[in-house]
């Protein structure tokens, strides 16, 4: 059975700031590549913005298995209201 479901405003919000992190984080560490080369510390800094990156994604994915274990708990909820009532007719 699959249930879709809308976005809620803290998986809206967490799209707008990752790609936010992607595209300012991509044109930052591109300027300071052109000017200084790369170094030390641009691959730190891109290292940085990559392990920023896993965490969006970590919280995106830790979100959306929230709403989807609500919705099991939601379902497996009726099933014992329903197992209940048919133990109580018997």
């Amino acid at each position: 059975m699959t249930h879709l479901r809308a976005p809620n405003v803290f998986e809206r919000i967490l799209l707008i700031i990752g790609m936010l992190i992607i595209v300012v984080g991509y044109a930052l560490i591109n300027k300071v590549v052109k000017v200084e080369g790369f170094t030390s510390t641009t691959l730190i800094a891109i290292f940085v913005w990559l392990a920023l990156i896993c965490i969006v994604i970590v919280a995106s994915v830790a979100e959306n298995t929230k709403e989807e274990l609500r919705v099991i708990i939601e379902n497996q909820l009726q099933e014992l209201k329903l197992l209940r009532e048919d133990i109580k007719r018997k």
